[in-house]
């Protein structure tokens, strides 16, 4: 294996090893009771900084993998939650290079615009449905949360995966 391949794999690898403590975190019973604040989606904030900064390793079939991990474990409508995590890194994927050329601030609001999209699509199919809804201000303070801890994540992930710069030139 060449080493651009070992550098695009230990890319992914790190993409998923912090989607995957993002997922751990957000089902960790934390301050979970009554008329607790519900809390950031981590899960999106780290695939849309790897979407928006790292576009080659949010591959379309890792982030609806991840996606559908966290429908799953998480007891969410399966499916609908990876759908719109998948279009939102798609759509952020393609305006990476724009993103790149902008202040910081561009980023961080396309970034809190396809949050509420991510959490609006599955409101909007359970609505239709019939089926039990969360109330529009739970999702509005899990999209205020998610959008306030986009740039934390960012910063955190700024400089990891190290090799993926490497990845994306190759």
């Amino acid at each position: 294996m060449g080493g651009a391949a070992t550098l695009r794999l230990a890319g992914y690898a790190a993409f998923a090893a912090f989607a995957w403590l993002a997922i751990a975190l957000g089902l960790a019973p934390v301050g979970g009771g009554i008329g607790a604040l519900p809390g950031p989606d981590l899960l999106f904030c780290v695939t849309a900084a790897v979407a928006a900064r790292r576009p080659a390793l949010a591959a379309a079939p890792l982030v609806f993998a991840l996606g559908l991990a966290r429908d799953m474990l998480g007891g969410g409508a399966i499916g609908i939650g990876a759908l719109a995590l998948t279009v939102a890194a798609a759509a952020l994927r393609a305006q990476a290079d724009t993103l790149r050329r902008r202040v910081f601030f561009a980023e961080w609001g396309l970034a809190a615009l396809w949050a509420a999209a991510t959490l609006a699509l599955p409101w909007l199919l359970l609505t239709a449905t019939l089926a039990p809804a969360p109330p529009l201000t739970s999702l509005a303070g899990g999209w205020l949360a998610t959008a306030l801890a986009y740039p934390l994540c960012a910063l955190v992930l700024r400089r990891a995966p190290r090799g993926a710069k490497t990845a994306r030139r190759a």
